[in-house]
């Protein structure tokens, strides 16, 4: 089983427990938050959010026990509060496609914690479970929600019904996710240091030491993901190069900024 606990600047990522429910259950009593989440009415008392949110966190547990990953309870470092929740479930609506499902509650909506957790469980996802390619869905409503996914890497696909809604269908790929996440980390280090260079990829994948700062400054990088026709033969090498070293880099570049 994958670790339990995650971190990100501001937010401790952990299994849901049964004492968490009553602070889940004042989400399920937010129509906002059910109908594009859940896909289904809000809880109308204290009571039954809380037994509804019970319900959600045996489901969560479940698949947990099964797949040893799954969804994880999104709270304040510095208070504790219950801020949301993100992670990786296979759903059975679509033939068990890898989905990443996040709910931030209405007092969390603005600063930004949505896109922390979401880009920290794909991180998640692609460097430490090593999954190739990860689907998210969104209400046709949800366009905050669709501008994330595209941001962090995602393409959509033909739109699908999840409990007869209509919901745009996004794949994201491992390469995809990497090519734009490494720039982000970069970006993020350089707003804090001033004196932070990245260097350009190296070489080979054995060249060097793939120290923390690579690939960001060399402008021809993010061709290794797709490059045109013409380049032919070189693509697979080069993708496979440029993913492993792109892994590598995500991988220094984020625990540097979770010293």
């Amino acid at each position: 089983m994958t670790s339990a606990i995650l971190e990100t600047k501001r937010v401790i990522l952990r299994r849901f427990e049964e004492s968490d429910a009553p602070a889940l259950g004042v989400a399920m009593r937010d129509s906002n938050i059910t109908e594009t989440t859940m896909f289904g009415p809000p809880a109308r008392t204290a009571e039954e959010g809380t037994a509804q949110a019970l319900e959600r966190i045996a489901d969560f547990s479940a698949h947990w026990h099964r797949h040893g990953f799954g969804i994880f309870g999104a709270f304040d470092k510095n208070t504790e509060a219950m801020i949301g929740y993100c992670g990786l479930r296979h759903l059975d609506e679509f033939d068990g496609d890898l989905h990443i499902s996040t709910m931030v509650d209405r007092p969390y909506w603005l600063g930004g914690l949505a896109m922390e957790i979401f880009r920290r469980n794909l991180e998640h996802a692609f460097l430490d479970l090593d999954f190739a390619v990860v689907y998210g869905t969104a209400r046709t409503i949800q366009m905050a929600s669709v501008h994330g996914m595209e941001k962090c890497g995602f393409s959509r696909l033909p739109d699908r019904k999840l409990r007869d809604w209509p919901v745009y269908y996004y794949e994201c790929r491992r390469e995809a996710f990497l090519a734009r996440h490494v720039l982000h980390l970069n970006q993020r280090i350089a707003d804090m240091d001033p004196d932070f260079q990245p260097q350009p990829a190296p070489a080979s994948a054995n060249d060097g030491r793939l120290a923390t700062q690579v690939l960001a400054s060399d402008p021809a990088w993010p061709w290794h993901f797709g490059g045109s026709r013409s380049q032919g033969s070189r693509r697979p090498r080069r993708n496979a190069f440029a993913t492993a070293a792109a892994r590598l880099a995500a991988s220094n570049l984020a625990r540097m900024l979770r010293r």
